[in-house]
């Protein structure tokens, strides 16, 4: 026995010296594996090269700049032949690396164009020789100071949605253009170059055909031909009610206020002044303070005041960017972004609702979920349909393109059916009709 059990030992020294080596490189190899999978999914390439990842809580959120959420989403190029494609990189961020180059130049003077009709605008928008960086919404002129780090006197009435860089010989001048009413403002630039946009523009590994399209009094993004786009899988990351208070309330959790709860909700409230409501089976969070600031009804001021409010609730910012104005400028929704694309959902999931209903009350809703690990995902692309088959599906309802007031390709948030812990992302159209958004197909439904 005392001979087995020596040979034993000496088997198992054997097998410990070999296996161990093994087990460990097999350890870091999955480790590597699995880093290499975060680093180089393409929803990762969305955050500038300087931001850390992290949906933890909100004490240990990655620092956002006024700049990260008030940045464009969509960059187009139209080339020589006025032919216009939506550029994206799996590798690089286009936008970031043609705003950090257009900050090396000069921008003088900022003046509004007169006498601007709908067909000047469409010329203005289609011009050969072109980048296009647009915002899904209105946003104040102010912000183009801190977009590119500039000195201009703007004043504060002057709005954008899009960007207009010619890219010509002389390059003296670049355009921003607001949809909403078709002004056109021109800013003379100095110390520019085309030279480093010329190659961003020629190293990008993604172009979708794309025409910016002016239909009655509104300009569509449209896509000619059909669109596949992948699917994308996260991990999602639940932050606690904990995590919020403390973020919320003057004294955090320590703090004098009230609980009551339902099986529908918890409500916490600090006296008269802060409420904050969690739906228990959704996540679903409404926030209330009447004593908030509300600097002004300037929309430069006001937007800046939501930034501030936006990091103060303490969601998740990373990937996160203005998406919209409504009720008179009193009221700003920001989505979550996958490869230039926002998500939607007929949850909150994906959004962050903003409202500044009368001075001194702020009203915030949004969500305890927030995707947090990108995950393998081997299913299909998906096939989305052209922008003119789009709108002849609308009109065998009853639905004319006039009554569009936009319309967008998002991803719809669906949680795996099989892991509460997955979250599906998957490409859809979606369209905004008096002021709603929802799917294609539900609009469809709905009108049919």
């Amino acid at each position: 026995m005392r001979n087995r059990n020596s040979r034993f030992v000496k088997k198992f020294g054997i097998f410990s010296q070999y296996i161990l080596p093994i087990s460990l490189v097999l350890v870091i190899s999955i480790s590597l594996t699995f880093t290499w999978l975060i680093w180089t999914n393409p929803a990762h390439f969305n955050k500038n090269a300087n931001q850390n990842t992290t949906s933890a809580g909100p004490t240990e959120l990655s620092a956002r700049a006024l700049t990260d959420i008030y940045s464009p989403t969509q960059i187009i190029h139209t080339d020589s032949k006025q032919n216009q494609k939506l550029l994206f990189d799996q590798k690089i961020n286009v936008i970031n690396e043609v705003v950090k180059d257009v900050k090396n130049w000069h921008f003088n003077k900022l003046k509004p164009l007169k006498k601007v009709t709908a067909k000047l605008y469409a010329e203005t928008l289609n011009q050969k020789d072109t980048l296009i960086l647009n915002y899904p919404d209105s946003i104040a002129g102010g912000m183009i100071n801190d977009i590119f780090t500039q000195h201009l006197t703007i004043d504060s009435n002057v709005q954008f949605n899009r960007i207009v860089i010619p890219l010509g010989s002389q390059l003296d001048k670049i355009y921003l253009l607001n949809d909403d009413n078709f002004a056109i403002y021109e800013i003379s630039v100095s110390e520019s170059s085309r030279t480093q946009i010329m190659h961003i523009i020629k190293s990008v590994k993604t172009v979708i055909p794309v025409v910016e399209q002016l239909y009655h009094q509104h300009v569509l993004l449209t896509y000619p031909e059909a669109v596949s786009l992948k699917q994308y899988s996260y991990l999602q990351n639940k932050q606690s009610q904990h995590l919020f208070l403390t973020a919320l309330f003057n004294n955090g959790t320590n703090g004098d206020f009230k609980t009551r709860k339902t099986l529908e909700t918890t409500t916490y409230e600090e006296g008269n002044n802060r409420r904050v409501v969690f739906d228990n089976k959704t996540g679903a969070v409404d926030y209330q303070s009447f004593n908030g600031t509300k600097t002004s009804a300037n929309l430069n001021n006001t937007l800046r005041q939501g930034f501030n409010d936006l990091l103060s609730i303490g969601v998740p910012l990373d990937n996160t960017r203005y998406f919209e104005t409504n009720d008179a400028e009193n009221s700003f929704v920001y989505r979550t972004y996958v490869e230039g694309f926002p998500i939607f959902n007929q949850t909150r999931y994906g959004t962050v609702k903003l409202s500044y209903e009368n001075p001194g009350t702020e009203h915030a809703t949004f969500s305890q979920y927030a995707l947090q690990v990108p995950l393998p995902n081997n299913q299909p692309g998906i096939k989305l349909e052209a922008t003119p088959t789009v709108i002849q599906q609308l009109a065998t309802v009853g639905i004319g393109i006039d009554r569009v007031e936009d319309m967008q390709i998002g991803y719809e948030w669906q949680t795996d059916p099989s892991s509460d812990m997955v979250v599906n992302l998957r490409p859809v159209w979606y369209l905004e009709i008096n002021n709603k958004w929802q799917r294609l197909d539900q609009w469809l439904q709905k009108e049919g």
